[in-house]
């Protein structure tokens, strides 16, 4: 009983440990303190494209950021035309120190600007007019971000200066201080808007293309293979007894060629691909060539690649150790079957997956790192294959706001 205490004890403790151990490596201290005096040194300059990146390089070290970052990060988003995020911002660093100029912000744009949600259709992105642009700079930027926005994604969630828009066909009027209004473009006007019919000429749609990208994929990497002990398959061939092999299991080399094409405009992206793959294994005496055919849905949300679907395959294979049901007897305790040779040729379907991440950027290409698997049958005994690969695969374009 003592012993059961003290195990739960100690278990109890190390879990508090390594809780407190994550929290403290969930903030990276040195990154934020760099972050803040390049964000200093930017805004110095004027360079708030540059700014932003810092903010949101800050938000990515998991520190609770300082008031400056987060005035900072509103007064490049003011200048970026981000409204709803200079607000968000403003918002927080008013809750660290309630200064006047931060108040007077928050004011002015809660007394210019209203909250909406624009929602279209990514392959058919609606088109964001205004038919009369107001002439403060702060406003005229902020309009065509949105615009910008919904040209790329479709939709758009954020602030914009009170006024009449057109999206899509659809009309809507954006009232200053207003609660978000929602704007399904093509499925109903927008609550709270102004309920009148717009010719699409005015705020039409465009059109996106059927695929959506496409591009080559390549990967390869070191790979193993495994064939456990199937069934007793004895056969002839060319009056020779050809003995099926004992399990065989090979590191080697995984490799895979084909295409992708990316198919959906909404999010995460969806596509097909069509691969090409080999899988070698060399252990030893047993020599292991799989080639394989893959068609593979896709998945893509952010910087993962997702793949899973039906395969077909075809395994050479050669080597000693035969199944050990083809006993032909015992000589001094030595099994003889570890010494017969075999040789032979399998095929069959199967399914095969792999989930990668994209880590390098080589637009339109996208370099990754990729764990893959497949399973196969070939009517009396299953291959299975794992590989982590390196290469390439289509990239996939997105709006970086």
């Amino acid at each position: 009983m003592r012993k059961i205490r003290t195990a739960v004890v100690a278990a109890t403790l190390s879990a508090l440990l390594w809780s407190a151990g994550s929290d403290a490596r969930a903030c990276d201290a040195p990154e934020k303190l760099r972050l803040g005096e390049e964000q200093r040194k930017l805004a110095a300059r004027n360079a708030w494209s540059g700014v932003e990146r810092a903010y949101a390089n800050l938000q990515a070290t998991g520190c609770v950021l300082d008031f400056d970052h987060h005035f900072l990060g509103a007064e490049s988003a003011r200048y970026l035309g981000k409204t709803w995020e200079q607000h968000e911002r403003l918002s927080q660093a008013r809750g660290l120190d309630p200064q006047p100029e931060i108040i007077e912000g928050l004011q002015a744009v809660e007394a210019a600007y209203g909250r909406v949600d624009v929602r279209g259709d990514p392959r058919r992105r609606p088109v964001l007019v205004r038919s009369e642009m107001p002439f403060a700079p702060d406003q005229r930027k902020s309009i065509e971000y949105a615009q910008q926005v919904v040209a790329q994604t479709g939709s758009f969630y954020g602030m914009l200066p009170a006024g009449d828009y057109v999206a899509g066909a659809v009309a809507f009027t954006v009232d200053a201080g207003q609660d978000v209004a929602m704007i399904e473009v093509g499925k109903t006007r927008s609550s709270g808007a102004a309920d009148r019919s717009v010719s699409s000429a005015a705020g039409g749609t465009v059109d996106q293309a059927l695929v959506r990208y496409a591009g080559l994929v390549f990967t390869v990497g070191p790979g193993f293979l495994l064939t456990p002990m199937g069934e007793r398959v004895p056969s002839l061939q060319d009056g020779v007894p050809q003995f099926s092999p004992a399990e065989v299991a090979a590191p080697g080399l995984s490799a895979q060629l084909g295409g992708e094409l990316g198919l959906t405009y909404a999010e995460p992206a969806l596509g097909l691909a069509a691969v090409v793959g080999y899988s070698g294994g060399f252990g030893g005496s047993d020599t292991l060539h799989a080639i394989n055919g893959w068609l593979a849905g896709v998945a893509r949300p952010g910087s993962v690649r997702l793949a899973l679907g039906p395969m077909y395959q075809v395994t050479v294979g050669s080597g000693t150790g035969v199944h050990p049901d083809f006993d032909i007897g015992h000589d001094q305790g030595v099994d003889p079957n570890d010494a017969l040779p075999y040789r032979g040729l399998g095929w069959g379907g199967g399914v095969q997956g792999a989930a990668g991440l994209g880590l390098l950027d080589l637009s339109p290409l996208q370099g990754v790192v990729e764990l893959g698997g497949s399973w196969q049958h070939d009517g009396a005994r299953s291959y299975y294959s794992v590989g982590l690969r390196f290469g390439v695969v289509p990239a996939v374009p997105r709006f970086e706001g």
